[in-house]
């Protein structure tokens, strides 16, 4: 709104003790009540004294070759006038007495008016009716221009959104065509390579009794011991066993300290030296089984983001749905150490997609925050659990917790009271990708769910804890 100067207010003061004072002067609207149809002749000029009006523009729609004519005509929404302003000035001044747009009031409205019959009061010191109005009418087009400016800014930024958000869609859909594809190709994947593991297996048992334990221990390997942890125990195996480089790293990968060595047979510990490439193709064959389903697990997560909202379904498991999520984001969670203790939880009724979006929509905020922090040894744990209300009847007594911690920068007070807000961030830099909307979103889910959410922050970690209602209800069986 802008400001009224003295001047304008004294303007204004005269003109409504002069001409808009007479109680026989007045008109009273309920709400939505029609004070002038557009075209409509009228020979007055009205201040709203009290509640306000709307302006549109109606269009007339016939019918023709391409389209059909609409049973009622399109209405643009000009202008809104709230108490102290004037409507109807253009048509009176111009003498056309006629409105060239509909005004409607939008609460009781009550106007005063004056019309070409009304005397005007000359008063040459501050000059005529039309000299007096004049910066009136002014400050009346600059204020109205300020709000359709406004309104524009608004309706341009919700097309933005709109259009983000249709690519978003768009997106997904061609996401969840090309998950399908890939769903496919990973699956030969991964069914050729459980099948030649057992089709190696049997034919090494069959032969090498030593060989096929050799095999086995390559394929059922599943510790992590980087180069510098096995590089010792390599240059021993090189030294007091004279074995090949590649020899002793595979039988320091098998016995990594001289404990675990002490329990293999020497006739084993032979057999290494000889035949270690068959450890490493059990080996490589485990790490393709692996990746085949770390691959299953994307591109399950994608195509379940990427599909259209369906309907909630009993039976949905929400660890899966977790799991799924952090399978999504696990490019990222790769520079990250991720902790996670699940426990096992009731299924409950819901959209396998809403749930993800939940999940990553928390863990990617966590990411960023980590990150754009640059938070030394940055941690997000993920944790489930069941929790029991008490003592409220007539809501769910069991609900099923997820906990989403990072060790990332706190969140002060102030921004914990709005950060569920529609476009508020904390992030100064911005997200990779998204609306400014991530937690409105999640916020919106989960209330859809009659669950809650709860956010709390301190100096050494940020907590977001999401309780879903099972269906289990106070006072059922």
């Amino acid at each position: 709104m802008i400001p009224l100067s003295d001047n304008i207010n004294r303007a204004l003061e005269r003109l409504e003790r002069v001409y808009f004072s007479d109680a026989g002067r007045t008109v009273e609207l309920e709400p939505g009540e029609l004070l002038i149809g557009q075209g409509q002749r009228t020979r007055r000029m009205y201040r709203i004294m009290e509640g306000s009006m709307i302006s549109y523009r109606e269009e007339d729609n016939e019918a023709s070759e391409h389209m059909p004519a609409e049973s009622e005509g399109r209405r643009h929404e000009l202008f809104r006038a709230d108490a102290g302003s004037f409507v109807c000035v253009q048509s009176f001044f111009s003498r056309a007495f006629r409105s060239n747009t509909s005004l409607y009031a939008l609460e009781k409205t009550r106007l005063a008016y004056i019309d070409d019959t009304t005397p005007i009061v000359e008063q040459y010191e501050y000059g005529n009716f039309a000299q007096q109005f004049l910066p009136v009418a002014i400050h009346e087009l600059a204020a109205r221009n300020d709000r359709i400016f406004g309104r524009a800014a608004e309706r341009e930024e919700a097309m933005r959104l709109l259009q983000r958000s249709e690519m978003a869609a768009l997106l997904g859909q061609l996401s969840a065509g090309i998950a399908h594809e890939l769903n496919n190709a990973v699956g030969v994947i991964s069914r050729r390579t459980e099948f030649m593991a057992d089709t190696l297996r049997t034919i090494l048992e069959a032969q090498d009794k030593l060989n096929a334990q050799l095999f086995l221990k390559g394929y059922e390997d599943t510790t992590f011991l980087s180069a510098s942890d096995l590089r010792p125990t390599v240059r021993h195996y090189e030294r007091d066993l004279g074995m090949s480089q590649e020899a002793a790293k595979v039988l320091a990968h098998i016995a990594p300290t001289e404990a675990e060595y002490k329990k293999l047979s020497w006739r084993f510990v032979r057999n290494v030296k000889r035949n270690y490439r068959i450890w490493e193709m059990g080996h490589d064959l485990r790490d393709l089984q692996m990746a085949s389903n770390h691959a299953t697990g994307i591109v399950r997560a994608v195509k379940q983001m990427g599909a259209p909202s369906s309907s909630r379904e009993p039976g949905v498991d929400v660890v899966q749905t977790v799991k799924d999520a952090l399978h999504l984001l696990h490019n990222k969670l790769k520079h990250v150490t991720l902790s996670t203790e699940f426990k096992p939880l009731p299924t409950i009724t819901a959209d396998k997609s809403e749930l993800m979006q939940i999940w990553t929509n928390i863990v990617q905020n966590a990411y960023d925050a980590l990150t754009l922090d640059k938070t030394a040894e940055p941690r997000i744990s993920v944790s489930t659990g069941i929790f029991h209300a008490e003592g409220v009847s007539l809501l769910p007594e069991e609900y099923v917790t997820v906990t989403i911690s990072n060790n990332g920068p706190r969140i002060p007070q102030e921004h914990i009271e709005k950060i569920f807000q529609p476009n508020f961030t904390t992030k100064k830099q911005g997200l990779d990708f998204g609306l400014g909307l991530g937690l409105s979103i999640v916020r919106r889910i989960v209330d859809s769910y009659k669950g809650s959410i709860g956010l709390t922050s301190t100096d050494e970690e940020t907590t977001f804890t999401i309780n879903l209602p099972t269906t289990k209800i106070h006072g059922n069986d």
